[in-house]
């Protein structure tokens, strides 16, 4: 055994530029690997970090507990951190402010630590101390006198929430603005948004407050807080549940999921794609390694045939190569860390720098020894992998076979062939040496199989995601040209929108069209006999699957309630020729898509009428649109008028969903009986702008800052066509950007298979080029010869990877949508043009320079020489 691995030291150092190419190989993939652990890594700290930001960092809260009852939920074993906010106050300001009050909500150390309020300060700091408040932008807008520091004389009113009933107490007070806050609140509140500091220990037994849970035991803890909610006496709703929610979102970055809702996360397919990725990474490297292991063992295949025939058995045989394997990856796995750690690095930060400005902040580099030493693992279990099969080979060669080595030699007149093949083409333009040159190719091919697999998957992972950009790219912007709109808003601050920003955004000047209005889920249940007929024919529900649930022979369909202003309201009526009804009127559009899984637009918008609803019938629809809705409020509407298209308003429904248009305040009254969730969710607003062509984005900008001087800047939102476009283009050149550098790594590995390839069959064939040149072939006729070889070699990955390429093109453009003239006129050929010449020069000037020595040997000492 020792032997053995004597003999594998001994050949690593000798042969060193096949043992180079081995370490190349084996750097590049572990370094690809931890490459690919680091981009997983910091995006998931990212993701957890954002969900952090703007929702704080929680993973429960329990609703309306008792003061007194604070300790029970402290000291319970599964409570890592504890968290209060509550104990609403209200301040009457001194004469002479705007608005008369301060709307306070207070929260002790740990909540301003945890959460996301103190993200929204814009000046000054967070409070520390009871009396002390951080106050709305607001405040300071509109009462200008009134600075940071001051300290205001007001009159408290306490909100005493309890059981029973509901106290208010007033005592004079004094508190000190310490902060700006970018929050805000409806102006029908006639006062400005407030949060202060309180010690939780300091309240008294009644008040009822709101308690954030850190838990011991993440993944238990949609088991574990109903038992606290249980154990401190939290009575339940009427739905049989506690009061608390959850943070599902930074919850399920964690792997914790609510019963029944992993399925539908994107985590899991995220992490589905992270490790077939890893798969395919170790797959490709595996294959490649394979290669220069291969190399390597057949270059040894004489001397392994002198250790068999004196006794070393077939496992020794195969283990040379498992040695030669460990101790060629050692050192490149280790050296990879550092690599990927750099690379990922520069990678990441440059990706980071083109999306910024798309999301509005950057994503940091992380790096764990987690991370580090599963991408070890995974390197040096493909390290053996790849060494398995070449050791596999040489245990079953027998002494006699090896020691003469002939079928192991690669010649180029194709000896391992039975019979050189005819090239006439060759032949006939470039004479006998065309013919030998394709016949070296040819002998040489698995040789050669490693490397030109792998330029052909540079070429196939570089441009082959360059084409699913431009397709997507085309498809989004006719999607974009036949949206109506060119500048959209959305208002959600969880309340009814303030009636004087609305006017004032429909009042925008410039602006040639205004749509403004509010949606909601909910459903309806029908028979399949309400189906209409040409539905039918297209396939009706049943065709619906996914979209539509059926339950004992009825099938719930999706609704989408609309809620419009009321003279935009009328304005559909008399188009349809219709009154509205004296009680709850609603207007149906009842059409579905014909071929909801066509792929081009104009298909796509061919629709069917849907259902057999007629003017004047009464519909009764429900909150609960899926069965995970906590909601179950039911309502009714009386049809005023059915409609075969959507007004022009901005809202695509989605396949298979009804929409029922209601007036705004019918809309109101409706959601206003929805459970809690819901009702704050579909309080948004839309508001969106058909505008002069180039005017979008100066539009977009005076929205915002009308919308700024009312609203805190996470409770709106804008974009505008131009915008969309400018940060598809960052989107899709960031990708690119990160696309692009991994197929450096892919043609770094390429390009190092290819020169070894090279250097070893050059090497193997001194003897022959020096029989040609003795029979007469001048240097210009061997130039000649490696000049064909090299261009013969070079054109193959682009012979394998060019048709590939052309199946995803056309496979894009099919699902896209999108025509081939299109592609072609998006599609940046001339790059693909430039790879193409790239390959082909860079595969004849390593031909080139590594035939100098052959081109320089003595005929007498080429031909002497025997050795392989």
């Amino acid at each position: 055994m020792n032997i053995i691995r004597e003999y594998s030291l001994d050949q690593v150092r000798k042969n060193r530029r096949t043992s180079v190419s081995i370490i190349v190989a084996v750097l590049i993939a572990s370094t690809l690997l931890c490459t690919l652990f680091v981009f997983a890594q910091s995006f998931w700290n990212q993701m957890v970090q954002q969900e952090i930001y703007i929702g704080g960092d929680w993973d429960a809260e329990l609703m309306d507990v008792p003061a007194d009852r604070l300790g029970m939920v402290r000291d319970n074993a599964g409570v890592k951190a504890m968290f209060v906010k509550g104990d609403n106050q209200t301040a009457f300001l001194p004469e002479g402010t705007a608005l008369p009050r301060l709307l306070i909500q207070n929260c002790d150390s740990g909540y301003w630590d945890a959460m996301y309020e103190k993200n929204m300060l814009l000046r000054g700091r967070v409070p520390q101390a009871s009396g002390e408040v951080a106050v709305s932008k607001e405040f300071f807008l509109q009462n200008p006198a009134y600075g940071i520091g001051d300290t205001l004389a007001v009159e408290m009113v306490s909100n005493v929430r309890t059981h029973m009933e509901e106290n208010r107490q007033k005592d004079a007070a004094s508190l000190t603005i310490v902060g700006e806050l970018d929050v805000s609140v409806s102006s029908g509140y006639e006062g400005y948004l407030a949060y202060g500091f309180m010690e939780p220990e300091a309240l008294s037994p009644e008040r009822e407050v709101a308690v954030y849970l850190q838990m011991e035991r993440r993944g238990k803890v949609y088991t574990a807080v109903p038992q606290i909610a249980e154990a401190i006496g939290l009575p339940k709703d009427e739905y049989g549940d506690y009061p608390c929610r959850y943070h599902a979102a930074l919850l399920a970055w964690h792997g914790v999921y609510a019963p029944g809702s992993f399925f539908r996360s994107d985590v899991p397919k995220l992490f589905l794609g992270l490790v077939l990725a890893a798969g395919a990474s170790m797959a490709v490297f595996a294959y490649i390694i394979r290669g220069a292991f291969g190399i390597s063992a057949k270059q040894k295949i004489h001397q392994l045939g002198i250790l068999e025939s004196v006794g070393a058995g077939p496992k020794q045989i195969g283990r040379t190569v498992i040695y030669e394997a460990c101790i060629l990856s050692v050192i490149p796995i280790l050296l990879s860390m550092i690599l990927g750690y750099f690379f990922s690095f520069g990678v990441l930060s440059v990706y980071s720098g083109m999306i910024s400005e798309v999301f509005g902040s950057r994503m940091e580099v992380s790096f764990s020894p987690a991370a580090a030493l599963m991408a070890a693992v995974l390197s040096f279990v493909t390290v053996l992998f790849a060494a398995h099969g070449p050791a596999r080979q040489m245990s079953k060669v027998l002494p006699i076979e090896a020691v003469r080595g002939e079928q192991y030699s690669i010649a180029m007149w194709g000896r391992t062939s039975k019979k050189a093949k005819s090239h006439p083409i060759l032949a006939k333009h470039f004479g006998f040496l065309g013919e030998i040159a394709a016949n070296s190719v040819n002998a040489g091919k698995k040789l050669y199989h490693t490397c030109m697999v792998t330029l052909s998957l540079c070429m196939l992972l570089a441009f082959g995601f360059l084409a699913v950009f431009t397709a997507s790219d085309i498809s989004n912007a006719q999607a974009e040209n036949m949206n109506h709109f060119d500048v959209n808003i959305t208002l959600g601050t969880g309340e009814r929108i303030d009636g004087a920003l609305l006017a004032e955004l429909k009042a925008m000047p410039g602006v040639q069209e205004t749509s403004v209005y509010a949606r909601a889920k909910c459903a309806v249940w029908l028979s399949g006999s309400d189906q209409a007929a040409e539905f039918l024919q297209a396939g009706g529900f049943d065709a619906a699957d996914g979209y539509i649930v059926e339950r004992d022979g009825r099938y719930r369909v999706t609704c989408v309630l609309v809620g419009m202003e009321q003279d935009a309201y009328e304005s559909v009526l008399r188009e349809a020729g219709m009154e509205a009804l004296p009680e709850s009127s609603a207007i149906i559009v009842n059409s579905v898509a014909k071929n909801p899984g066509a792929r081009d637009y104009e298909a796509m918008q061919e629709t069917v009428p849907y259902l057999n609803l007629r003017q004047g019938q009464r519909v009764e629809l429900t909150e609960k649109y899926s069965d995970d809705a906590q909601g179950d409020y039911e309502f009714v509407v009386d049809v005023a008028a059915v409609i075969p298209s959507m007004p022009e308003i901005g809202l695509d429904p989605s396949f298979y969903t009804l929409p029922v248009i209601v007036p705004m305040e019918e809309y109101y009254a409706i959601i206003g009986n929805f459970s809690d969730e819901m009702e704050v969710y579909n309080y948004r607003n839309y508001v969106n702008y058909a505008v002069p062509d180039g005017m979008d984005e100066e539009i977009q900008g005076e929205a915002e800052r009308i919308c700024g001087a009312y609203l805190g800047s996470s409770d709106f939102m804008t974009s505008s066509k131009t915008e969309r476009m400018r940060d598809r283009g960052r989107m899709t050149g960031a990708a690119m950007f990160v696309v692009c550098s991994l197929a450096v790594l892919f043609g770094v590995v390429g390009i190092s298979s290819v020169l070894s390839a090279i250097l070893n069959s050059l090497g193997q064939r001194r003897k022959e080029f020096a029989i040609l040149r003795s029979v007469g072939v001048d240097e210009k006729g061997i130039r000649r010869l490696l000049g064909m070889e090299g261009f013969l070699l070079s054109v193959k990955p682009i012979l394998i990877g060019l048709p590939m390429l052309i199946i995803v093109c056309v496979a894009q453009c099919y699902m896209m949508g999108v025509s081939v003239m299109e592609f072609l006129y998006a599609f940046p050929v001339w790059a693909l043009m430039v790879y193409i010449v790239l390959v082909l020069f860079v595969i004849n000037g390593i031909y080139m320079l590594a035939s100098k020595k052959i081109r320089d040997d003595v005929i007498v000492e080429a031909i002497k020489d025997d050795t392989v």
